[in-house]
């Protein structure tokens, strides 16, 4: 992939170089702007080759403790560790949970969040992609409506 995007961008130089050498004001600078645009483009494409960690920074707004708390694959069977802790996740704490995966594979990646609270009740949110984060957890009542979750942190 970088070969590639080198190759293109010392195409879009020559090209540059060559139109200058012919007198062509107009399209040197047009030809600059290629060479640029190829150069950001090879930058980009090779950043994102890079693996780049998953961080979700759950923040419980239950009202009550997190007893349980997983983030696993969709499908799996296997939900992990409970990433709440021996002694669970207080109301208005919050926990920072990292995923990595290769970088060809994170577009193609959906976890469970899964949570329960302390009277039992067990809620899921079973679409979370590859991204930084924060996730609000809701109770029971608030979770009525679409998700029992929020993309935001809590309000101070």
């Amino acid at each position: 992939m970088k070969l590639k995007n080198a190759a293109i961008v010392a195409a879009a130089a020559a090209l540059a170089v060559g139109m200058t050498a012919c007198g062509s004001s107009a399209s040197s600078t047009a030809a600059s702007s290629v060479a640029s645009s190829a150069a950001a483009s090879s930058e980009a494409a090779s950043s994102e080759a890079e693996a780049v960690s998953a961080e979700y920074t759950v923040y419980n707004t239950t009202g009550s403790t997190v007893t349980e708390l997983y983030l696993y694959d969709v499908g799996s069977e296997e939900k992990g560790d409970n990433l709440a802790g021996e002694n669970g996740l207080a109301d208005g704490e919050s926990v920072v949970i990292t995923r990595d995966e290769d970088a060809d594979k994170q577009s193609d990646v959906n976890y469970v969040l899964e949570f329960t609270t302390e009277d039992g009740e067990t809620q899921s949110f079973e679409t979370l992609h590859y991204e930084t984060t924060p996730i609000s957890l809701k109770n029971v009542d608030a979770a009525a409506g679409a998700t029992p979750i929020a993309f935001a942190a809590p309000e101070k």
